[in-house]
């Protein structure tokens, strides 16, 4: 049975998303796994102590999904299986460790910022965090975006060695026959640059892994590998990107930006992450 798990913090974006992981998961048969985590109060002795009770919060955040849970239940008849969970904690913590013990087909989550240059660069999204953490698929959505059937999927694959000693292209492979999407394999490289026999190994390694499953290649020519990507999406019928993050540390980020972030934070479909 699919699981879909859809962190909830009942903002604007958060809604959205719950609203495009219904949709997805009707058309997967999925249950449901509503979560939402609030963060510890701060205490300040300067100002006293606030009354706080971490059970009765629970209960309350609890009782609001709930609400919510029913709703769609009412709303969507074939959703008849979701259960609700409230969490005191670390946000990106709680969710990588729901994502792993209950066994999640993907997790869904909107992005905050979507846009914002300060966002991305110096504050960072929660979905993001999480993208580099987990291990289970992430579908990162927009706030703008509405669902659709996924049929057509961009997967932004890197001329990266580990590619032929990790689950990568495995991965790639499950989720198209999950999705039953065509699969558009996307190397991107600098202008007049000719591919190295290293990247001509890996080209091959991968015709030949997804040689199964529908799909066509395309080399594209950018300096800026984001903007390459994004390009492709805009010009061609793209219903979501799969990319897999890097973990780089603030400062590499700060000077070489992520192209996760960069992707993520741009793109105008759904945002599917991985990792190998």
């Amino acid at each position: 049975m699919n699981k879909i798990l859809v962190p909830c913090d009942f903002s604007d974006t958060s809604k959205n998303a719950l609203n495009y992981a219904i949709e997805f998961a009707k058309n997967l048969s999925a249950d449901v796994l509503l979560l939402h985590v609030a963060q510890l109060p701060v205490m300040n002795s300067e100002f006293g102590l606030t009354s706080y009770s971490i059970p009765n919060n629970n209960a309350d955040n609890k009782a609001l999904l709930e609400e919510l849970a029913a709703k769609i239940k009412q709303e969507h008849s074939t959703i008849t299986n979701i259960t609700c969970y409230a969490e005191i904690g670390n946000a990106n913590d709680v969710i990588v460790e729901y994502s792993k013990n209950y066994d999640i087909t993907f997790t869904v989550m909107g992005i905050s910022g979507h846009g914002n240059k300060l966002m991305k660069v110096f504050l960072g999204s929660t979905a993001v965090n999480v993208s580099k953490e987990t291990t289970t698929p992430l579908i990162i959505v927009p706030p703008d975006a509405s669902y659709k059937k996924i049929e057509n999927i961009a997967f932004a694959c890197d001329y990266d060695e580990h590619i032929e000693k990790n689950t990568s292209l495995l991965q790639v492979k499950a989720l198209n026959s999950i999705l039953g999407a065509t699969l558009n394999v996307l190397h991107v490289v600098p202008e007049n640059h000719n591919l190295n026999f290293k990247e001509s190994h890996i080209d091959s390694f991968v015709e030949h892994s997804l040689e199964t499953a529908t799909h066509k290649t395309f080399i594209i020519t950018d300096n800026d590998v984001s903007e390459g990507l994004l390009e492709f999406v805009e010009y061609h019928d793209i219903d979501a990107i799969i990319i897999e993050p890097k973990k780089h540390s603030f400062f590499h980020n700060l000077f070489f930006p992520s192209i996760t972030n960069e992707v993520a934070f741009n793109s105008p479909v759904p945002v599917i992450t991985i990792h190998g």
